[in-house]
């Protein structure tokens, strides 16, 4: 565990480095740990996390070969790894085409198959791709996975082999399948997309969530500002219609103005809309939203637009409003720190240059 939260910390303060660069007009890239991976792949950082915990080690030539298929001896040895299993004194796993594997391959085949995350059978097919059905099975076995799930893919009737593991999977979010409601169990897995769902079996501010951190309706919200002097903003619900859940945001005098809180597939967003007619995104986050996603708006017309990136989807704060668990961190490149629940919004926001909070809910109060 520690090994993950080592790398969560080195991930923030690499962006938030890159940030104070990126602030004072100096483009920046991360390094590729592979040659064939680059920053923009959109499992770049899935396959840094396997490198960084040991997990995956890549090609001789620096590459990591995406696209590829995964093998089942591949994944043999990264599910070993992942498990940190002990490949010594394991029994023959009874396989006739071994052969020509290598030591450690060997081992950890033996291993897999001795733990009853592979099946034994005449044939391991080593150098075979692995298909998504089969990989759903592995990874329920080996990290003992449990739950069902409502959702139902065209492709996945219920007699089928590996119905019940990747039902489970689709339970414990590794999973949502394809967007024409197929899961493609037959399919070739690649070695990306391996990465993407042992990564989240691993560390679960890897899955996507496509809902959420707007403002509960239920609720009266009163924050602190702490700036010069403390002041006081009170959200008020006031009404729905179409553009959204409207709001009433206020000080202690009960000036203030009205705000939409919008909710779509696309994301959350949090508009207001000022006396002179202008209007400002006070927040704005697209989904689906996971460790490492980013994104950029401005203020309102004229601003210059400002970078967000989240850094962790799991952390825990304490305000005088209460305790609140599994929020979402976004460090921003003008140098703060957002928490955000998916049950009430925004919690807390902390200026980085003096690591300090300077707004944080202090109240829900019950409608």
């Amino acid at each position: 565990m520690e090994g993950k939260f080592r790398w969560k910390r080195m991930l923030f303060y690499s962006f938030f480095i890159g940030f104070i660069i990126f602030f004072i007009n100096v483009k920046i890239g991360f390094a590729a740990t592979f040659r064939d991976v680059p920053d923009s792949h959109p499992s770049a950082l899935e396959i840094n996390f396997l490198v960084e915990t040991g997990i995956i080690k890549g090609y001789p030539d620096q590459t990591f070969k995406p696209s590829n298929n995964v093998t089942n001896s591949q994944v043999a040895l990264m599910i070993a790894r992942s498990l940190k299993l002990d490949l010594n004194n394991r029994p023959n796993p009874g396989f006739k085409d071994l052969s020509k594997v290598d030591a450690d391959t060997y081992k950890a085949i033996a291993a897999v198959v001795d733990e009853g995350i592979f099946p034994k059978g005449e044939n391991f097919r080593p150098g075979e791709p692995i298909t998504r059905g089969e990989m759903a099975q592995v990874l329920v076995n080996a990290f003992h996975l449990k739950g069902s799930s409502k959702q139902q893919f065209k492709d996945v009737p219920k007699n089928s082999k590996y119905y019940q593991a990747i039902n489970t999977l689709a339970a414990n979010n590794i999973t949502t399948g394809y967007e024409d409601g197929t899961f493609k169990p037959n399919q070739p897995l690649t070695r990306a997309h391996f990465s993407t769902f042992l990564s989240r079996v691993l560390e679960p501010d890897f899955i996507p969530v496509s809902s959420g951190y707007g403002y509960n309706k239920d609720y009266q919200y009163i924050y602190e500002l702490y700036e010069d002097y403390t002041s006081r903003d009170y959200f008020t619900y006031l009404s729905s219609d179409t553009s959204g859940d409207w709001w009433f945001v206020s000080d202690e005098n009960n000036q203030g103005i009205k705000y939409v809180n919008h909710v779509d597939q696309k994301g959350f967003t949090f508009k207001g809309y000022l006396e002179n007619g202008e209007v400002v995104t006070d927040f704005y986050i697209p989904y689906p939203v996971k460790l490492g996603a980013s994104w950029s708006y401005a203020y309102k017309n004229g601003f210059r637009p400002v970078t967000y990136i989240v850094t962790s989807m799991t952390e825990r704060m304490t305000t005088p409003a209460g305790t609140f668990s599994s929020l979402m961190e976004i460090v921003s490149s003008d140098g703060f720190q957002y928490y955000y629940s998916k049950e009430y919004g925004h919690i807390c926001t902390k200026d980085l240059k003096t690591n300090s909070i300077v707004y944080q809910l202090i109240q829900l109060k019950k409608r």
